[in-house]
């Protein structure tokens, strides 16, 4: 099917349920359907889910129930017990961590150009002429040949995010990818994000930073509980939430950045 068709979800995550263990259950069979083009942020108090629903849609953790499909392909569901992933549809989503996960013994251009050429069989030449045009986008052309101990965080994460695209991915999922910055630097994060937004990648994220979220965001995703308390645009989520619980956790973190 066609990711762009009139109405067809890009992502369609129904009834999704993880449990690490049989006390811990994180996610409670959480519905959640994203578009082609949208901006999903999910917020939520800590320990709701958030990162686990993340490294769910990114293949990365088994699930005990329920199912995501990718511009109408089953992707991720589960059959006698265990979890199945469809390894040619995780191919098309890229993810960018908190904490960067760059190869420290590499400089920024063997970062970018290790998995185009290992996974993809690119050449090196090709994969280093992408890779320059990327960190040209990022104002980071200057830092082709440092290492990952030479950037500031906000060039580190930037690197990161010019990594992820060198797969060309079709949607990009970004864990939390501000919170070890200092503020100064999170414009520099956002700067690259809100120019992805403007060439239109669709992207889910997760922080606990609100004015991140309100800035980005075509729409915000509450979760608690492991499952989705409310969602609806920024606006309406962030300044005027529906439901109690979202009021709460909303309040309670603005006063605590205020």
């Amino acid at each position: 099917m066609n990711a762009n068709a009139e109405g067809q979800a890009l992502v369609r995550i129904a009834d999704l349920h993880k449990s690490y263990g049989p006390a811990i259950k994180v996610l409670r069979g959480l519905d959640i359907e994203m578009k082609p083009g949208e901006r999903v942020v999910v917020i939520g108090p800590s320990g709701g889910g958030k990162s686990t629903l993340l490294r769910v849609v990114m293949g990365l953790e088994e699930i005990q129930g329920g199912s995501v499909s990718f511009a109408g392909r089953p992707y991720i569901s589960v059959q006698g017990g265990k979890t199945q992933i469809d390894t040619e549809v995780r191919k098309k989503i890229g993810m960018v961590f908190q904490h960067y996960t760059l190869f420290p013994h590499l400089s920024v251009m063997q970062n970018l150009t290790l998995a185009p050429c290992k996974v993809n069989g690119e050449s090196r030449a090709k994969a280093t002429e992408r890779g320059r045009a990327i960190l040209a986008r990022f104002g980071l052309e200057a830092k082709t040949d440092a290492y990952p101990s030479q950037l500031s965080g906000g060039q580190k994460q930037r690197v990161a995010i010019a990594r992820a695209l060198m797969l060309d991915p079709q949607l990009m999922l970004f864990d939390e990818v501000t919170s070890a910055l200092d503020p100064e630097l999170v414009a520099e994060v956002e700067a690259v994000i809100l120019q992805l937004a403007a060439q239109g990648m669709p992207m889910m994220m997760v922080t606990h930073d609100m004015w991140f979220a309100r800035n980005v965001a075509s729409r915000v995703i509450f979760c608690a509980g492991g499952v989705v308390v409310e969602d609806g645009p920024p606006e309406q989520v962030l300044g005027n939430p529906r439901e109690d619980r979202t009021r709460e956790f909303i309040e309670r973190v603005f006063h605590i950045k205020g």
